[in-house]
């Protein structure tokens, strides 16, 4: 018996639906999507501009307790230039690091959730984005 699965969703836990949707959705360049009219309490879905993969935001009040065990990384051909763009949405410098020839910020969303910026690993794919203003 053969079957298909693919990754579907990067799910971040946010306690504000509303601000996440806005802050993600400038992050990435995402739009919101139509989800069922009962799903919208917990949930929103966001499609990235060149990608299947949707980012899930899922409503939790939990509180961050450790370092996430999952995160994403946003690579740009400017690093100081995305971080000033991204601090502007909410999200906070939490640390700097250079290893292995490469430089990065860790950075923290307004939940605590942490994600990376690092430098153009994928030159070829990152040419075809568009470039923020």
């Amino acid at each position: 018996m053969t079957h298909r699965s693919r990754l579907v969703h990067f799910v971040i836990d946010v306690s504000d639906l509303e601000a996440a949707v806005t802050f993600w959705g400038k992050a990435l360049g995402a739009s919101e999507e139509d989800i069922p009219e009962e799903s919208r309490p917990i949930y929103r879905k966001l499609r990235l501009p060149s990608s299947d993969i949707r980012i899930l935001l899922q409503r939790t009040h939990d509180r961050k307790l450790s370092k996430e065990r999952m995160h994403l990384d946003i690579e740009t051909d400017d690093v100081e230039a995305e971080v000033q763009r991204l601090e502007a949405l909410g999200a906070r410098r939490w640390d700097h690091q250079r290893e292995r020839g490469f430089e990065f910020w860790v950075l923290r969303d307004p939940w605590d959730n942490e994600f990376c910026v690092l430098q153009t690993e994928y030159p070829e794919i990152l040419a075809r984005q568009d470039p923020w203003e």
